[in-house]
């Protein structure tokens, strides 16, 4: 859940504390909603609990993923899974409860509104950090692998250097301040929100929300929800995704672009024409998965900083419109779903090595249970990347080693520059290769 539903919610809320007792007022555009929220919401959260349920099992059992140490995306996908739920719990199970007139529904989502708000506001939140963390670490990662060795005074950044091998070394750790700071920014609207049970009313006017006490002190209203929580956990990880996935898409051109300048002479030289192939490859996925990356999480949360400005900026004017508030604070509400339900096809596009283990991993769950797609595809067996042992061939994502030796028997002086391009590109090429993934 983001930052335009809680404002919207709390707006509705507000709304409610101010009727007589004993009354219940529908929601706005209720038709809409149905449609919108009910059917394609739903329908598209569900896909994002499959999605990342695939996500989360394939990064924990395949042996070659835990070796590319994708542990942020890992945790991505599982707050994924908890903020899909909360949609389908605090959105859809409101708008079917109001559609069908279920009393049932009603009450069952009084009962765990707060939970459920709480449990969406923390997760959503860290997974904003998860990722900032994957960036920054992806980024500073490409800065090294660019900086040319004949210019040392460039790769002495202690800065950089403790920021990186502090994220890369400690990844846990980085996961568990992700989560205490989503729970520090967030975790406070547990206390934000109160539900009032009326036993003097009946149907659906025994349970209506209301704000808490908290929420009227202006200290806390402005210097703790809008200078501290929406500036660290809306506007900050907004800003700071996209300058950093930027820059990073610039490096890696700048890195490949000098690899390829490189391999160009083992082309001259010796006629090798398949490392040309493969870095242009690399680059051509690496670029692509990033913007795919970068442009998804913008336009997912565009809306909502928009939104979240205008509360703050001018609250009376947004109030007024509520048609245009309730449509709009919809569709920012389903843009981050439909976001994390896209996290599996753009890693599976993009990377071989996830793809391939994804598709094991939908073999070997239907097998288990349904009884059906048995295993005959090389892609099941794990036969391309896995010896009978469990260790990785490394033949199909590492380049042959070459020595120094065989490089340059019997070819003179092409076979030196020959040797020296192809060292300097292996090391850059496994380098990057194996960080493809991190963001």
């Amino acid at each position: 859940m983001n930052n335009s539903t809680n404002g919207s919610l709390i707006a509705a809320i507000e709304e409610l504390s101010e009727e007589t007792a004993c009354s219940y007022e529908p929601q706005l555009l209720l038709e809409w909603k149905m449609w919108f929220v009910g059917m394609l919401g739903c329908t598209t959260a569900l896909v994002s609990i499959m999605h990342n349920c695939i996500l989360f099992y394939t990064f924990n059992s395949s042996k070659l993923l835990r070796r590319r140490n994708l542990t942020y995306l890992k945790w991505i996908s599982l707050c994924d899974i908890f903020v899909s739920l909360s949609y389908i719990a605090i959105m859809c199970v409101q708008v079917y409860a109001d559609y069908f007139k279920s009393l049932g529904l009603f009450i069952l989502w009084h009962h765990y509104l707060v939970i459920a708000f709480t449990v969406s506001n923390i997760t959503f939140s860290s997974s904003s950090f998860l990722l900032m963390a994957a960036t920054i670490e992806r980024y500073l990662q490409s800065t090294g692998n660019s900086k040319d060795e004949e210019n040392p005074e460039e790769l002495d950044n202690p800065v950089s250097t403790a920021v990186f091998y502090f994220l890369s070394n400690h990844r846990s750790l980085v996961v568990i301040m992700c989560f205490v700071l989503g729970a520090v920014f967030r975790g406070t609207v547990i206390f934000e929100i109160v539900i009032v049970y009326q036993p003097d009313c009946t149907g659906f006017e025994t349970y209506y929300v209301t704000v808490s006490q908290l929420t009227e002190d202006p200290l806390f209203d402005m210097l703790w929800k809008f200078w501290v929580r929406k500036i660290f956990s809306v506007f900050l990880p907004f800003v700071v995704l996209a300058y950093f996935n930027a820059a990073i898409v610039m490096n890696v051109r700048k890195t490949d672009r000098d690899q390829t300048v490189k391999t160009l002479i083992l082309y001259v030289t010796v006629g090798s024409k398949g490392e040309v192939t493969r870095l242009r490859s690399r680059l051509r996925t690496v670029t692509r998965m990033l913007v795919m990356v970068v442009c998804t999480y913008l336009f997912s949360n565009i809306l909502d900083v928009i939104i979240a400005f205008w509360e703050n900026i001018d609250p009376v004017t947004l109030t007024a419109h509520k048609e245009f508030y309730t449509v709009t604070s919809d569709i920012s509400s389903f843009l981050p779903i439909l976001a994390c339900a896209l996290r599996l096809p753009i890693y599976t596009v993009n990377d071989r090595e996830i793809r391939m283990e994804v598709v094991t991993t939908v073999h070997v769950i239907c097998r288990r249970i349904f009884g059906i797609l048995p295993c005959c595809s090389p892609m099941c067996k794990r036969g391309k990347w896995a010896t009978r042992g469990g260790e990785i061939d490394t033949t199909y994502y590492m380049p042959k080693k070459i020595s120094m030796r065989d490089a340059t028997r019997g070819r003179g002086m092409s076979g030196l520059i020959m040797a020296r391009a192809q060292l300097v590109s292996r090391k850059d090429s496994f380098d990057s290769t194996g960080s493809v993934c991190i963001v």
